[in-house]
């Protein structure tokens, strides 16, 4: 054999290698054999037996990892930069993929619930694990309010907006709208009288339906609610105009017909009284 070959294999760390786990498992085995052998009892042969086996994996670890050390480094560094890699890639799809693991674990929604995502807002009809469909409502409109318009959110918008469950907002809402009319000499107080008595009597149907279900919305949502009595404000406005405000918790199908029946309502007081007023004049 060439000196320049031993001293290849001499050099070579898969020999060392060799050598290593060689030399360990034979010194582990006699000194395995020896405390076999010894007189000491079978709790302490077994104690020292083991220990003589963590010792002798221990010290295995450390010598492959001190002759390993710097292909260990590289390889370490390759499968960094290859997560790396990867994670920049598919950075989003992972982000989705989280998402949607917190919203199932959180359990906001589930198909079929209203719910509001930062500035969307829409009923759930599909969620996967990369992105949730909802099909979208004007936050404005009433009766179903549905627009038509597919939306497609993708999970990771939950860790970075806001999600709003309104779910229980579904069914009935709290309307509010404003009548302003210029003061024409009327106290706007009769106004206010007349428009509760019509309210009583518009919402007399539904009243004890809206009423659980305020209580409800109330003790599942902790908030409270000014229904199921309706609400009549009179403010002014920068012009000084009389603006009536009504708030009433109705069914959402029914909020347009309500307030253009308090509407027909108010202006037909109101000529009454401007009417009256003019004649008097």
């Amino acid at each position: 054999m060439k000196p320049e070959f031993l001293a290849h294999i001499l050099d070579s760390k898969l020999f060392i290698t060799i050598c290593l786990i060689s030399v360990v498992m034979l010194l582990r085995g006699l000194l395995t054999l020896v405390i076999a052998r010894s007189s000491w009892q079978k709790a302490d042969k077994r104690r020292r037996i083991n220990t003589v086996h963590n010792l002798g994996n221990l010290l295995l670890v450390v010598g492959l990892m001190a002759i390993w050390v710097s292909e260990l480094r590289d390889f370490a560094l390759s499968i960094a930069a290859f997560s790396v890699a990867i994670v920049l890639a598919l950075r989003e799809g992972v982000q989705c993929l989280v998402g949607g693991l917190y919203q199932a674990n959180m359990r906001s929604f589930t198909v079929g619930d209203w719910i509001k995502v930062g500035n969307q807002f829409g009923e759930v009809t599909d969620s996967d694990w990369l992105s949730t469909t909802l099909l979208e409502i004007d936050p404005h409109g009433l009766g179903n309010g549905y627009t038509g318009t597919t939306l497609y959110i993708p999970n990771n918008a939950f860790f970075t907006q806001p999600v709003k469950n309104l779910n229980f907002m579904r069914r009935y809402i709290e309307h509010t709208f404003s009548i302003t009319r210029e003061s024409k000499g009327m106290n706007p107080f009769e106004a206010k009288k007349f428009i509760s008595e019509r309210l009583k009597e518009h919402c007399e149907s539904f009243r004890e339906v809206a009423e659980r279900y305020c209580n409800l919305i109330e003790n599942r949502m902790g908030v409270e609610l000014s229904g199921p009595d309706a609400k009549v404000c009179i403010t002014t406005n920068e012009l000084g105009h009389d603006v009536t405000t009504v708030t009433v918790f109705c069914p959402r199908e029914e909020a347009t017909n309500i307030e253009q029946l308090v509407t027909e309502d108010f202006y037909n007081f109101w000529f009454e009284k401007t009417k009256d007023v003019g004649s008097k004049a």
